[in-house]
């Protein structure tokens, strides 16, 4: 026997969750969509682990009987366990993903972890009515503890890549060098901005150009990097200067580079 519970957001509109074996699972299309995947069947199937979805008969609201009361249909709908929510929340284009993720983390995770077991209205009413019901629910407890545990092991797992998502997802546009030295630290990997230039100088993505740090031109082709001009007065006259910045596609598969080689949880020292 499972539970249904249907959650609301003025952002999302509503998901349904589905409580089963003391394990959460998600309603896969609507979470996909929320995600912005045009095609959210393929993406459930390019992302998701096979192994950790299930089927379950949902009550949908096809449209209004003759009397203004809501007509429903009970249908199969895929649902995914927590862990290929996070799947699909890493691997989203959509810049509002963490905004969803956020959402589920704080808002929905959090009462399990605190608590032992998901402490919804219904819950709590059924508390208050009957003091028995109390008791099976701490005969559940220690199942739900461990399930707790399962849960934040999935999440440490993530977290570097969720931090990733985070952090650029706030610096979509096109940054300094300097600026991206100070992301990566936020990130635990400790370089400055002189040794983020010889770093990208000694791996082929930039190079000196009359005393300048430019990138090669493939890579601006790519869409890593843009260039911007502005006019100097010197006593030799006005010379045109140019400043290197890393766009927002850039930061993501710089960090992804550098965070795979040197690990994204070691203070690693560029030497």
């Amino acid at each position: 026997m499972f539970d249904l519970k249907v959650f609301k957001s003025s952002e999302y509109g509503e998901i349904s969750v589905v409580f089963e074996n003391n394990k959460e699972y998600f309603e896969a299309t609507k979470v996909a969509q929320i995600l912005g995947y045009t095609n959210p069947r393929k993406a459930i199937r390019d992302h998701c682990d096979k192994d950790m979805g299930t089927i379950y008969r949902a009550k949908v609201i096809t449209g209004k009987n003759k009397d203004g009361s809501l007509k429903t249909k009970n249908i199969n709908k895929k649902f995914i366990d927590e862990a290929n929510l996070y799947r699909l929340v890493l691997k989203s284009k959509l810049p509002s993903a963490k905004k969803f993720e956020k959402w589920v983390v704080e808002e929905i995770l959090p009462s399990i972890r605190r608590n032992g077991v998901y402490m919804n209205d219904e819950t709590i009413d059924e508390i208050l009515k009957n003091p028995e019901f109390l008791l099976k629910l701490a005969q559940k407890l220690k199942g739900e503890k461990e399930k707790v545990k399962a849960l934040n092991k999935v999440i440490k797992d993530f977290e570097p890549y969720i931090k990733i998502g985070q952090v650029v997802g706030e610096c979509e546009d096109a940054i300094s060098i300097g600026a991206f030295a100070k992301m990566l630290n936020s990130l635990g990997i400790d370089i400055g901005r002189n040794r983020l230039f010889y770093w990208l100088r000694v791996n082929g993505y930039i190079m000196n150009q009359g005393n300048e740090n430019q990138p090669k031109q493939k890579y601006v082709e790519q869409g890593l990097f843009k260039t911007r001009q502005y006019v100097v007065n010197t006593n030799n006259g006005q010379k045109i200067k140019v400043t290197t910045y890393i766009t927002g596609k850039g930061q993501k598969y710089f960090i992804k580079i550098i965070g795979e080689e040197f690990g994204y949880e070691k203070n690693y020292r560029f030497h």
